[in-house]
């Protein structure tokens, strides 16, 4: 059945949801992780009416991307609303408006969506004068402006209704496929001018000569999406390359033309106007964000902005295309298996589930330094898992990092994870057989093993700041014997660790137990790394980074650990108990 899409992009105030409806179904993990969010968010609450409230106030907010503050306005639900929940724009700014009934829970059925019609169908009939002062203004606007009124019927229920004209039915599949939808494909519905001056047309492309001036008011203009699937973000002058974009611009814009191979911009669709003018259909900068950045950042210290620059303009609706254009265009700066992260759905969507959390799962290289300073503090993490994390941490996980800690506890290859984390990574010889169809996209998958490798470091005295001559090179040993310990002895998991994902939340929430996991984790690293048997290994490894890259994991160290780890039965055991407590 058919959805109508279109009832979003007139509402001002708000960027708008996507037009352009993908054949990407939405992740399970992303899926469960937005019902989770709805639950959490609605059941806040001390009765049904606030319940449902909160429902619509989260509506508001993620999925139509109003203010906190214009949710708040917005929402007229109670005592003789007449059948309105919310409304939008709350400034009557537009010549349409968009009226809101929410149902949360059993309170859903198609009754209740007929009545909606109804309700919204008398509302010009009613008399003003005994109307709530909020409702007489909403309903005086309508009147006054001649405004156009768009119904939109809400629910956390799965519903079988067909759209009709001034209808629209947002139930928890289509609010799921719309966010979605946002993070694969941030581009969809918006549309930028650009001006070359001149153009040559080959198939599906245009190649033209574009004024760096040009290039940077449709940079600033767009900034919001127009990186969002370009491999990396902007690199600041880290690099040699963008060092030497800025000396050209600032010693010889004349010759930046020439010394320079361009940008490439991808679109779904693009139309050729009077004069050389382009519109451009979901435009995005697939290779030359440093480039264009620089030229931004450029601009902000000079008036004098000359130069031109070649761009090349690729209509590819297709998905698989866009990545492909992105991947092989990237040469400036070399393209490593951590950027190209950027481009894989699994990662979007535990992007998209860390930032509910608090944190910024940094997919490009260099996407937090580039947020203003506003934007980063934004991400303060989550109250309790903070707890694990440093007091400096900026709350961003770089996806490189999480990977790494990953594949180390969860998968239990600590030696390759330390030794070859590039192997994990896209393009990688191992990446498919971690991430594969069968990898549920859960956060915790990802989260919770960053977690331990994190207060390995901050509080037990692991990684290179810690000063032990051994432990500065066990941090992933450690975390992946936590979770040797943890499954295997506590749990009492069978075969996969990935299963029992689940288990692990009260845990890590439960932060003194989880401590003390920790701390018998560090007794028993402690112990395997004094016993004589693995300092004869040390010996034979020649140094401790090929000890820890090759034989720290292998059969006869492995008994050791075991070893260790029966030692500690009674402080396990005990544990144990507390956690069966949990369940």
């Amino acid at each position: 059945m058919e959805r109508s899409n279109g009832l979003l992009e007139f509402i001002p105030g708000a960027r708008p949801i996507l037009q352009q409806i993908t054949n990407g179904q939405p992740l399970e993990g992303f899926a469960q992780n937005i019902r989770d969010s709805i639950r959490e968010y609605a059941e806040d609450a001390q009765s049904e009416i606030e319940k449902g409230h909160n429902f619509l106030h989260w509506v508001l907010t993620r999925v139509f991307e109003a203010t906190e503050d214009d949710a708040t306005d917005a929402i007229v639900d109670g005592a003789n609303d007449l059948g309105i929940d919310a409304y939008l724009p709350v400034d009557f700014s537009d010549d349409k408006i968009y009226l809101f009934q929410s149902k949360y829970g059993t309170s859903h059925s198609m009754e209740a969506i007929a009545k909606f019609k109804e309700d919204v169908r008398n509302l010009q009939y009613k008399d003003i004068s005994k109307m709530r002062p909020e409702l007489a203004r909403l309903v005086t606007q309508v009147r006054e402006k001649n405004l156009k009124i768009e119904c939109v019927y809400v629910t956390d229920q799965k519903v079988e209704y067909q759209n009709q004209e001034s209808l629209e039915i947002f139930d928890i599949e289509i609010i799921i496929q719309r966010l979605w939808d946002r993070i694969k494909k941030p581009a969809a519905g918006k549309k930028a001018a650009i001006k070359l001056e001149s153009k040559l047309k080959y198939q599906n492309t245009l190649l033209g000569i574009l004024k760096l001036r040009e290039l940077t008011n449709f940079v600033t203009k767009n900034r919001d999406y127009v990186f969002e699937s370009n491999i990396r973000q902007w690199m600041q002058f880290k690099t040699t390359v963008n060092k030497g974009l800025r000396e050209t611009l600032q010693e010889s814009p004349n010759k930046f033309f020439y010394y320079n191979n361009g940008i490439t911009i991808v679109v779904s669709d693009f139309e050729e106007l009077e004069e050389n003018a382009i519109l451009l259909h979901a435009p995005q900068i697939v290779n030359g964000a440093q480039t264009s950045n620089s030229i931004l950042d450029h601009a902000k210290r000079t008036h004098n902005l000359e130069g031109s620059i070649t761009v090349t303009i690729i209509k590819a609706a297709d998905e698989q295309d866009q990545n492909n254009i992105t991947k092989y265009r990237n040469s400036q700066n070399a393209v490593r298996g951590k950027d190209l992260v950027s481009l894989m759905d699994f990662h979007k969507s535990i992007k998209s589930q860390m930032e509910n959390f608090g944190y910024f799962y940094e997919i490009q290289a260099g996407s937090f330094d580039s947020k203003a300073k506003s934007q980063q503090s934004e991400f303060g993490g989550d109250s309790t898992y903070n707890k694990y994390l440093p007091e400096n941490h900026k709350k961003v996980i770089v996806a490189k990092d999480a990977i790494q800690a990953f594949v180390a506890g969860i998968e239990q290859h600590p030696t390759e994870s330390y030794s070859s984390p590039a192997q994990f990574l896209p393009r990688g010889s191992k990446y498919d057989e971690v991430f594969n169809e069968k990898l549920k996209d859960d956060l915790r998958l990802l989260l919770y093993p960053y977690l331990v490798k994190e207060y390995a470091k901050r509080i037990l005295n692991y990684g290179k700041k810690g000063g032990h001559k051994t432990k500065r090179y066990a941090t992933l040993f450690f975390v992946a014997v936590y979770f040797k310990i943890l499954h295997e002895k506590i749990l009492l998991t069978k075969g996969d660790f990935k299963e029992d994902v689940a288990k692990l939340e009260p845990i890590f929430k439960s932060v003194k137990l989880n401590q003390r996991i920790l701390k018998l984790t560090d007794i028993v690293v402690t112990k395997f790394l004094e016993d004589t048997v693995v300092d004869d290994e040390m010996t034979a490894a020649n140094t401790y980074h090929n000890f820890f890259s090759h034989h720290v994991w292998q059969d006869s160290m492995i008994r050791v650990i075991e070893k260790k780890i029966k030692q500690e039965e009674d402080e396990i055991g005990s544990i144990k108990k507390i956690v069966q407590d949990l369940f």
